[in-house]
């Protein structure tokens, strides 16, 4: 099929069509999914918010993932919940946006900041913080009733 782009219905159409068509005849549903990222990736909200970032990326593409690995991450490190990796990237877009604003956060996430200049000692200082406290927060809410998330953040 043709495929623009920097069109996202025409694209939201490609994925359809591979879900729906190419993995049946395939026979690849329930061994592989597909995670979409695109420039201007957005929820069914009319609302945009700072999570529609979470799927945003410089180009188009497509993450192909095998279940049985991310079935098995999930239990391993998530303690079963496949929610915390979006509820984790969401809330640090969340606490970014509050310390260095929305245009500065949207520029680097899309490939906007990519001279060292564009990036300020506060900056990183600033994304340093953010990191600390995504992760105190997640740690705070596994310790609510869930197995603690192993690892952490790679910088």
């Amino acid at each position: 099929p043709e495929f623009q782009t920097n069109d996202f219905e025409e694209y939201m159409a490609l994925l359809q069509f591979i879900e729906q068509r190419v993995m049946v005849y395939f026979e690849l549903v329930g061994h592989v999914q597909i995670a979409p990222f695109h420039p201007n990736f957005t929820f069914d909200s009319a609302d945009e918010k700072i999570d529609v970032y979470t799927n945003r990326s410089p180009y188009p593409m497509f993450h192909v993932l095998r279940e049985s690995e991310v079935g098995a991450a999930v239990t391993k490190r998530l303690g079963g919940d496949p929610g915390k990796v979006w509820r984790r990237n969401k809330r640090l877009l969340e606490i970014l946006e509050e310390r260095l604003g929305r245009s500065r956060v949207v520029r680097f996430l899309l490939g906007r900041g990519q001279s060292k200049d564009d990036f300020t000692e506060d900056d990183d200082v600033a994304v340093d913080q953010a990191l600390r406290q995504t992760k105190e927060e997640m740690d705070k809410e596994d310790t609510n009733g869930q197995e603690k998330i192993r690892g952490g953040w790679v910088r």
